[in-house]
């Protein structure tokens, strides 16, 4: 079995590679710390038979690191793992194209049922967890997002935070105009018209972290 662990808590990665060995015998495990080193290992065309995506690893913005991981690799099965567990999250995750939602305060064994049955081609959430409606338009905004560029998409990251064609240009390295052509594409590609509309369009996509929320 080959797995991947996308988080960048290094002591998290630890504790679930080690679950993985016990769970299966000769597993190859790697791990990576952000959304770009995910992309670029995935790119290596390594067979993966889970990942297992942290929801706020760097880079990923809430659900754009599984719409990006799912357009670009469909065939790689992922699990969303995370320690917002509220249950609009979890639905939201698995109509986005998550195979299971994994909270992070699971115990092993929990950990281990549920790898179990992903890797068997099901489905898996925790028990009872209440029925929440996740509306078409959640599908169509992943849809758009995930047809933005990496670059694209932390150009559209950096308009979310404030930061203008200069400053953008600035922390990327590039120009002024390349900013600008990445900006007009951002907006074709979204189907809006200014930069309001663009970030309103991209943060119903963001997941509060409750990691960082407690600090």
């Amino acid at each position: 079995m080959q797995f991947i662990i996308a988080d960048d808590h290094p002591l998290f990665r630890t504790a679930m590679a080690h679950t993985l060995r016990q769970r299966f015998s000769g597993a190859q495990i790697s791990e990576v710390g952000s959304l770009p080193e995910l992309l670029s290992l995935l790119k290596t065309g390594i067979e993966v038979d889970l990942l297992l995506l942290d929801l706020h690893i760097p880079e990923a913005h809430g659900f754009t690191g599984l719409v990006q991981v799912n357009e670009h690799f469909p065939e790689v099965p992922i699990m969303i793992v995370s320690g917002n567990d509220h249950s609009s999250v979890i639905h939201k995750a698995v109509a986005l194209g998550a195979s299971g939602f994994l909270p992070k305060s699971s115990s092993n064994e929990d950990i281990a049922v549920a790898i179990d049955a992903v890797v068997q081609g099901q489905v898996w959430i925790p028990a009872n967890l209440p029925a929440v409606a996740v509306g078409l338009g959640d599908e169509q905004t992943a849809e758009r997002i995930a047809s933005l560029t990496p670059q694209q998409l932390r150009v559209l990251t950096m308009i979310g935070e404030g930061l203008y064609n200069k400053q953008i240009a600035s922390e990327l390295s590039v120009t002024d105009a390349t900013v600008r052509a990445h900006v007009t594409e951002i907006f074709r590609k979204l189907g809006v018209t200014n930069r309001t509309q663009a970030v309103i369009f991209f943060n119903r996509l963001k997941v509060e972290d409750p990691h960082h929320q407690s600090i």
